[in-house]
């Protein structure tokens, strides 16, 4: 299969996924420059009680930043959902409901499964480079923001299929 007609039918995933990385890395500098100003200023009275404090604070922020983003309604949703409509039309003209839920099903628990990602620990080998490299604290914070960047993509591709299986139900 042609790599544009892949990258057409999930542009919403796409464009998603390029504004969650840009409002992850946003969100991890200012937050990053926060901690740092009040580690400096000696507010903080443990600064890895703050550390600890700050990357569960990112978790959630990134994960509420890539659900916004999946769940926003815009034009590039309104043309994936158009284009799955179609596909769907296509590979099952006889019986486009089923296919279409069977796609919002593995959408759906694929997005649950990056937002379950999002908030846990990262793999043990992730936390050891970070160690190796002397970066242990960037580990979990660069984890969260991946998985959070999934589920921005899957979000949105679910939400254009969930606008597509209306237009089948309804023609």
């Amino acid at each position: 299969m042609n790599v544009r007609r892949i990258l057409l039918l999930c542009q919403a995933g796409v464009i998603a996924s390029c504004l969650q990385c840009a409002a992850s890395t946003l969100l991890t500098l200012f937050l990053i420059l926060y901690v740092k100003y009040r580690v400096d200023d000696l507010r903080a009275a443990d600064s890895n009680l703050t550390v600890m404090r700050t990357t569960s604070l990112l978790k959630w922020a990134y994960l509420l930043s890539a659900v916004g983003l999946a769940s926003t309604k815009h034009w590039f949703v309104d043309l994936t959902a158009l284009r799955i409509h179609r596909a769907i039309r296509l590979l099952d003209p006889s019986h486009p409901e089923e296919a279409i839920n069977a796609l919002l099903v593995c959408l759906w628990m694929t997005t649950a499964g990056f937002a379950a990602l999002t908030l846990s620990s990262p793999p043990t080998y992730l936390n050891e480079l970070g160690w190796h490299l002397g970066a242990f604290d960037a580990a979990p914070i660069i984890w969260s923001a991946i998985m959070s960047v999934g589920v921005a993509s899957f979000g949105a591709i679910a939400h254009a299929a969930s606008q597509a299986a209306k237009k089948v139900r309804y023609f």
